[in-house]
């Protein structure tokens, strides 16, 4: 892991190498990282050249003036009875800085929580060969990890530190200032001449509502992942009306991993991080159950319709209905070939899985395929099947 003292680029600056490898390391995170491994050290010295190094960049980092006023505290002998310990603040600014605890928690807490590198994102089961990237969030750590598809299994590339809705995480209708949890999409990049200031260097939509969330009767819209106004440089970890907000050079360093229409957003309150062997065996049943629904579908929609669950949607229409409307009772799919297939864990979920994938037979030709499956019991079933021409 790079450290901040080592992490300056040609040109001096702790931002200049935000685009020189793929291993790009957060510089405010890696930052804040070095200044907390001194302070647990006891290495009140280190702690204050690290930061004055930090403020130097990074002089709107309010965080890090927090930070050397502990600092200095420390250094003077006063004990310090938790983060952000100044006596006598105006009332005005008690909110503020109990805002900035709140952030020195949740970077300090990354650092203690970080998933150890052998261990994968039970999320992730299956990514098809032209997804390259996945983004995750995770609402209680507030850190959003990007992974790479290294075939079969996901290679983290790095994390960052986010904010999330005003009111926190499970977005159910709009206005109620919360993150969704789903897996989502990005649709478009807004770029900065399309935006407010507020907004930062640009904005990568996603969208909610999915069509899960729709069943469910979740409203909202203008869900983003976007930056923050040029004269900030972080925001607390609750501080958006719904969004994920990145510090604007780890947006821009993001930015060149998005595939529009391509890269998902795996939202969770917390991501599950398991070893190989776990993940590889959930792997091996999630495959073997898509492979047993293919096989059931092929001897005919009377022995496939085992896999559908009674109150399932088949696009937009129940199971009964939907048969009737396609006459697909008596009809043969003959030979399903299966390509691009994506597997998921839904997050927050571990009974419910997200499958997409292109599907071809000689009955409706060649589509795309969205299935949610949940798990009653012992038994996973199709809950929602939703169907996309290509």
């Amino acid at each position: 892991m790079a450290g901040y003292s080592g992490a300056q680029g040609r040109s001096g600056s702790l931002a200049g190498r935000l685009f020189e490898s793929e291993t790009y390391r957060p510089v405010i995170d890696t930052a804040v990282e070095d200044i907390y491994t001194a302070l647990s050290k006891h290495d009140l010295d280190r702690a204050l050249t690290l930061t004055d190094r930090l403020l130097a960049e990074f002089p709107n980092f309010y965080l890090g003036h927090m930070l050397k006023g502990d600092i200095l505290s420390l250094k003077a002998g006063r004990p310090l009875k938790n983060i952000g310990d100044m006596p006598n603040v105006p009332r005005g600014k008690r909110d503020e800085l109990a805002e900035l605890r709140e952030e020195a928690i949740a970077r300090f807490k990354a650092v203690k929580d970080r998933p150890q590198r052998d261990l994968l994102p039970a999320e992730l089961m299956q990514m098809h060969d032209d997804q390259r990237y996945v983004i995750l969030v995770d609402t209680t750590r507030s850190r959003l990890f990007l992974y790479e598809n290294a075939f079969p299994q996901p290679r983290l590339v790095t994390d960052f530190y986010v904010s999330q809705g005003k009111m926190g995480a499970v977005k159910v209708r709009e206005g109620d200032k919360r993150t969704p949890i789903g897996v989502y999409t990005i649709t478009e990049l807004l770029p900065k001449e399309k935006l407010t200031d507020f907004y930062g260097p640009m904005a990568l939509p996603i969208d909610y509502p999915n069509s899960w969330d729709r069943r469910l009767g979740k409203t909202g819209y203008g869900i983003w992942l976007h930056g923050m106004p040029k004269n900030y440089v972080s925001r607390p970890p609750k501080a958006s009306d719904g969004c994920v907000v990145l510090a604007n050079q780890d947006l821009l360093a993001l930015k060149k991993f998005v595939d529009i229409g391509n890269t998902q957003v795996v939202i969770s309150e917390r991501l599950d991080f398991v070893p190989l062997e776990v993940w590889q065996s959930h792997r091996k049943a999630a495959l073997r159950m898509v492979d047993t629904w293919k096989k059931d579908l092929e001897k005919g929609f009377s022995k496939g319709i085992y896999h559908y669950a009674s109150n399932v949607k088949i696009d937009g229409q129940g199971l009964v209905e939907w048969q009737r409307s396609n006459q697909i009772a008596n009809k043969s799919f003959g030979k399903i070939k299966i390509d691009d297939l994506t597997v998921m864990r839904y997050p927050s979920d571990k009974d419910m899985m997200l499958i997409s994938f292109k599907q071809a037979d000689k009955l409706s030709g060649e589509r795309r395929k969205q299935q949610y499956w949940m798990k009653v019991g012992t038994r996973w079933q199709i809950v929602q099947e939703d169907t996309y021409k290509l």
